[in-house]
């Protein structure tokens, strides 16, 4: 569904921090892989099938530790059947998720600083890897999802 965030001075002013740091953000985990890149690509095993992705798949370490990637809110903290639970951060009128975490160390309403841990990684149901699903996506009158590889530094 859609919302309409209604921005205070204060998320004015951090969704414009946000928006500057575009392209030198810090990774969300600590040591990665991008196996799953944003837009739509063939599917792994089945060519003729299409996949889309809103965000990215990172392959990482075992207990690793999933970190924010700028500061702001938590807005949710969601179960996502099949892919243990996800963390929503809102900058401004920004948003970012940290999707498959097996625990949680914040709570909806904490403010968090960039590179503040949010939880650990959980093993992804489909290749029992631990692997983190992130998206970044614009929450104006509706929800545009942007590529993260054009706000991670070196994506």
């Amino acid at each position: 569904s859609t919302s309409k965030f209604e921005l205070t001075p204060e998320a004015k002013e951090l969704a414009a921090s946000f928006t500057s740091n575009k392209g030198k953000l810090p990774w969300p985990v600590k040591s990665g892989v991008v196996a799953m890149k944003f837009g739509t690509h063939p599917h792994p095993v089945v060519k003729s099938v299409k996949v889309k992705s809103d965000g990215v798949r990172i392959e990482t370490n075992e207990n690793e530790s999933v970190r924010t990637v700028f500061k702001g809110k938590v807005f949710k903290i969601q179960a996502i059947k099949g892919a243990n639970k996800a963390v929503f951060v809102i900058h401004g009128d920004y948003l970012s998720v940290y999707n498959n975490l097996s625990s949680i160390n914040v709570e909806v309403g904490d403010e968090v600083i960039t590179n503040q841990v949010l939880g650990k990684v959980g093993n992804a149901t489909a290749t029992g890897r631990p692997t983190v699903m992130f998206y970044i996506a614009e929450v104006k009158s509706s929800i545009k999802y942007l590529n993260p590889a054009h706000w991670i530094y070196k994506m």
